[in-house]
């Protein structure tokens, strides 16, 4: 796998992918990526980056323009060569054992102005080879490590190394309500579709697809109860793909559409 990546989509898009062993800097500079793993979703807008051992994940990207266009660079970490561009001197970030939540937002000047250098490469693939890759890569390691938010940057950097084990429940409260399909979720836990499906009615007694549903209405139900988000906004905040497919759902569970529901609540 290259160090350096840049991927051009037509939005909306979404894509899966796996990488053991290995962590990412991705920098979007155009469109808004989602990112969904075991730890539920980082949104990444434009001009920013998100820092996060890869794992297996699944990435959706939409546009914030008329042309449609997201574009988003991807660098990739890898322990090894980390190592041996610090030779013996193994940075501190490597060592760690124990980590939280290894992801960070990160966005500044010289990020961006390195990313603007790095995109001309990407123009002359020829001559961007191994050697200066790896200068390049050094170059982006003393801009995060150097900056003003470099103690957490340190820490998140650390952590991105460490063990991932977090444990199906988990995974699956974090991502409740996130537009992603069952065979996402199952991916993004490393299992098949099968046993995702078995161990999940052994965590919660339930299939995954009426248990998501009834906790997403239950949400909704206090959503409209507790704050003035419009139906829609709920509705998408919770993951349903459509209103319509939300309504018809919260109708059948409750007897009353949201927007009644939420009118018979207000005259009591």
């Amino acid at each position: 796998m290259p160090l350096f990546q840049k991927a051009v989509f037509n939005a909306p898009f979404t894509m899966d992918g796996e990488l053991k062993d290995v962590a990412c800097f991705f920098y979007v500079t155009q469109g808004t990526m989602m990112s969904y793993d075991t730890r539920g979703m980082h949104q990444t807008s434009r001009k920013n980056a998100i820092l996060k051992s890869c794992g297996r994940y699944v990435q959706q990207f939409k546009s914030d323009n008329d042309a449609k266009i997201c574009e988003a660079i991807a660098i990739y970490l890898y322990p090894e060569l980390l190592k041996k561009i610090y030779k013996e001197e193994i940075p501190s970030f490597l060592t760690v054992e124990e980590t939280q939540q290894p992801k960070k937002l990160i966005g500044n000047k010289l990020v961006e102005q390195f990313m603007n250098n790095l995109s001309l490469y990407f123009e002359e693939p020829d001559s961007f080879d191994e050697e200066l890759g790896i200068l390049k890569l050094k170059e982006l390691m003393l801009i995060l490590l150097k900056s003003e938010n470099h103690i957490n940057i340190r820490k998140y950097l650390s952590e991105v190394f460490a063990p991932i084990n977090i444990e199906l429940k988990e995974a699956v409260e974090n991502n409740l309500y996130h537009n992603l399909s069952i065979e996402q979720l199952a991916f993004i836990c490393n299992m098949s579709l099968s046993t995702f499906k078995r161990e999940f009615k052994k965590t919660f007694s339930d299939t995954p697809a009426h248990y998501i549903k009834h906790r997403r209405l239950q949400q909704a139900k206090q959503l409209l109860l507790t704050t003035n988000d419009s139906i829609t906004e709920i509705a998408f905040s919770l993951g349903f793909v459509d209103i319509s497919t939300f309504s018809d759902n919260f109708q059948k569970k409750f007897n009353l559409s949201p927007t009644k529901f939420r009118k018979n609540q207000i005259s009591h």
